[in-house]
């Protein structure tokens, strides 16, 4: 498979520089409303050795007779192709640093499909190649330090995020945090997505009483939760991790804060690292660095059998208040 989407540089005379988890985009498109949607990035300055990649979007009016489709991604060895929701069609080139779409005049105009799901797909699939390793766990901000909360799938890693952050941690990232080094020191970044929480969470957060749960990207019916509107928590972009707790639950009562060695975070974020083609060799070694010196953080397994909100008590009462 070679193809890959090319614009003829002409179509796309509107142009943007804006900074994304430590990188820096270099904006191509023929949208004025793709421009005034990335304009919210723009005002975020990289740091200068920051490496950048390409995105190139055309607002196509002819995808907007298409019939609505699932989201779909197919890929060979660097490029991977995605067919996303409002209609729009892309192509990521992972050698090359470059993303290129056509997109529905639905999408351009959509601040909901730009931040949850273009900008974080670019980055979860390019971000490896320029120094910024895509981790699967949550950070949240403890005056000025980060905390990631990591742990297998269906730990509860999103329900205690929203409960961290109800108690009044602020909000880096759910998810997905993005971790790059600046000047040798870790950086976790977020990309200002929502929390999502499964429906039978309202049992914990009555703030979702009066919402819908919606289909998400995965085909998940969940809330997507703001945790500024909905919490009235505080957002960062980004935050130095310090801490770091890998939550697994238990049906004992109460919670176990129990030091894990460096050998269980290396472990655990390279067997949940994506998998990269084998022609990005420095990328993967990249990763590694970053997982291993993320591993020199203060850690713990947590072990707990309490609600959500019980455990996230704990959390603030076990952490230092400095």
């Amino acid at each position: 498979m070679t193809a890959t989407i090319a614009f003829d540089r002409n179509t796309l005379p509107l142009c943007a520089e804006f900074s994304l988890v430590g990188t820096r985009c270099l904006l191509s498109t023929n949208s004025p409303y793709v421009l005034r949607l990335s304009a919210q990035w723009q005002a975020v300055k990289s740091p200068p050795a920051a490496h950048s990649f390409q995105m190139e979007i055309v607002e196509d009016p002819s995808l907007a007779f298409h019939a609505p489709g699932i989201p779909h991604f197919r890929g060979q060895g660097h490029l991977v192709f995605a067919l996303l929701e409002p209609t729009s069609l892309f192509s990521f080139d992972l050698l090359r640093r470059r993303v290129a779409g056509a997109l529905s005049p639905a999408a351009a105009r959509d601040s909901y499909f730009w931040n949850v799901q273009l900008l974080p797909i670019a980055i979860g699939l390019l971000g490896t190649t320029m120094g910024v390793a895509p981790l699967h766990c949550a950070c949240l901000d403890r005056n000025g330090s980060g905390l990631l909360v990591a742990g297998d799938s269906g730990a509860g890693k999103s329900t205690l995020t929203a409960a961290l952050a109800r108690s009044g941690f602020p909000v880096v990232s759910d998810g997905w945090t993005y971790v790059s080094q600046d000047a040798g020191r870790l950086v976790a970044h977020g990309l200002f997505a929502p929390i999502k929480l499964l429906p039978d969470t309202v049992q914990f957060f009555p703030e979702l009483r009066c919402k819908t749960p919606k289909r998400t990207l995965n085909g998940e019916l969940a809330h997507e939760v703001d945790p500024e509107n909905v919490f009235r928590s505080t957002v960062k972009s980004s935050a130095p991790p310090k801490w770091l707790v890998f939550l697994e639950r238990t049906s004992l009562p109460g919670c176990q804060f129990v030091p894990c060695r460096p050998e269980h975070t290396i472990q655990f974020f390279e067997r949940n690292a994506e998998k990269l083609p084998l022609g990005l060799p420095e990328a993967v070694r990249a990763r590694s660095e970053v997982i291993k010196k993320l591993s020199g953080c203060q850690s713990w397994i947590l072990r707990t059998g309490s609600d959500p909100i019980q455990t996230a008590r704990a959390i603030d009462e076990f952490l230092p208040k400095e």
